[in-house]
C-alpha cells in the first residue's frame, strides 16, 4: 500500500481544463501570425512576378551619338546561377552551420518544442526563424529594385549593339543626319540576339546583382557578428565577414566591367542591398540589441554607504538604542520615550 502510495504521489498531475485552454489559446496566436506572416511573403512575391511577366520597362529616347550606351555586349562575370548560388545557397549553409554549431555547444541540441502539435528541435525552429527574416528582408531589396528598374527604363551600356535601333524614318543611327538627334520612335532589329536580350538593355538602374548581392551577404555578416560568440572566433569570424563583403564587392564591380550597368546604377544598387540588410538587421532580426544574460544586474544602480546616511538621517532624530554613537543618556532617553 506504502508503494502504491508513493507511485501515486510521483505520478505527473494531468493537466487541467485552464492549461488545457491556455495551450490552445497560444496554438492559434502562433498559427495566426505564421499565416500571416505567409501571407505577407506572398504579397511581396506577386510584384516580382508581375514585373517580370506582365509588365514592359519604361520607353525613354536617347541620342544617337552617346557614347556611354555604344559599348560592345559581353557575357556576366557573374552569371544569374552564380548569384543566386552566392545569395541563396551561401547563406543557407552559414545559417545551418552556425546554428548547428550554437545549439551543440550550449546543450540545446537535443532539446524539442511544439510546435503546432508537431515536437521539433529547438535548433531547427531557430534556423527557421533565421530563414524567416533574411527571406523577407531579401523580398524587400528585391521589390525595391524592380520598382527602379520597370519605373526609369535606363539604357544598358551595350543598348547600341544589341537594340540595334531602326528609326521609323528608315534611317539608321549611322546615319549622318541623326548624329545629335534625340531618338523616341524607333524600333530594335536585335539581329542575333533574343527578345528577353533586348527586353533587358532597358533594365540598367538600379543593379540588381550589386543590390542583392549586398544584401545578402551583408546580412550574413551582420548574422556572423551576433551569432560567432564563443572564444577564439574572433579571427574567424571577421575572416569570414570580410570574405562575404568582397565577394558582394566584386560582384558590383564584375557588372561595370561586363558593360552590363553605368557606375552609378551600381552603386544606387549597392545602396539599396545595404539599406535593406542594416533595416532588416535591426529592426526585423534585432541582431543589435543585447541580450538579457549580456546586462550586467544592478549596472547603473548608484552604491552608498547606508550606514552613513541612517547616522546622518535618522539618528539626529531617533533616540537610542536604535542609533549607534548616540549622546543621549538614559535620563534623556526616558524623558524621549
Amino acid at each position: 500500500m506504502r508503494d502504491a502510495a508513493n507511485e501515486n504521489s510521483t505520478a505527473p498531475a494531468a493537466p487541467t481544463d485552464r492549461e488545457i485552454r491556455r495551450a490552445s489559446a497560444a496554438q492559434r496566436r502562433v498559427a495566426r501570425r505564421l499565416l500571416i506572416e505567409l501571407l505577407i511573403i506572398v504579397v511581396l512575391t506577386i510584384p516580382i512576378c508581375i514585373f517580370e511577366f506582365a509588365v514592359e520597362p519604361a520607353r525613354r529616347g536617347f541620342f544617337c551619338d552617346d557614347e556611354s550606351i555604344r559599348y560592345p555586349f559581353s557575357d556576366n562575370t557573374v552569371t544569374p546561377v552564380m548569384l543566386g548560388l552566392l545569395t541563396g545557397a551561401l547563406p543557407l549553409i552559414i545559417f545551418v552551420v552556425v546554428e548547428y554549431v550554437h545549439a551543440l555547444r550550449s546543450g540545446e541540441l537535443s532539446s524539442t518544442v511544439e510546435l503546432l502539435g508537431w515536437q521539433m528541435s529547438t535548433w531547427y525552429v531557430e534556423l527557421g526563424r533565421q530563414l524567416t527574416y533574411f527571406g523577407f528582408g531579401l523580398l524587400l531589396t528585391f521589390d525595391a529594385t524592380e520598382v527602379g528598374k520597370y519605373t526609369i527604363g535606363r539604357l544598358r551600356p551595350h543598348f547600341i549593339a544589341v537594340c540595334q535601333p531602326q528609326l521609323n524614318d528608315g534611317t539608321l543611327c549611322t546615319d549622318p543626319v541623326n548624329l545629335h538627334r534625340y531618338v523616341e520612335n524607333y524600333e530594335c532589329a536585335g539581329e542575333g540576339y533574343t527578345i528577353a536580350d533586348v527586353r533587358q538593355t532597358r533594365l540598367s538602374f538600379p543593379s540588381g546583382h550589386s543590390s542583392i548581392a549586398f544584401y545578402a551577404l551583408l546580412y550574413v555578416a551582420l548574422y556572423l557578428q551576433r551569432k560567432l560568440t564563443w572564444r577564439s572566433s574572433n579571427f574567424t569570424r571577421h575572416f569570414l565577414q570580410f570574405v562575404l563583403i568582397m565577394l558582394a564587392w566584386y560582384t558590383a564591380l564584375s557588372r561595370v566591367m561586363d558593360s552590363w550597368h553605368h557606375w552609378s546604377d551600381v552603386l544606387v544598387g549597392s545602396l539599396i542591398g545595404v539599406t535593406g540588410a542594416l533595416i532588416t538587421a535591426r529592426y526585423i532580426a534585432k541582431f543589435f540589441q543585447s541580450p538579457f544574460s549580456d546586462v550586467p544586474l544592478g549596472g547603473g544602480l548608484r552604491r552608498e554607504d547606508t550606514s552613513a546616511t541612517l547616522q546622518d538621517e535618522v539618528c539626529s532624530s531617533t533616540p537610542p538604542p536604535y542609533c549607534v554613537n548616540s549622546s543621549y543618556n538614559e535620563d534623556q532617553y526616558c524623558t524621549k520615550v
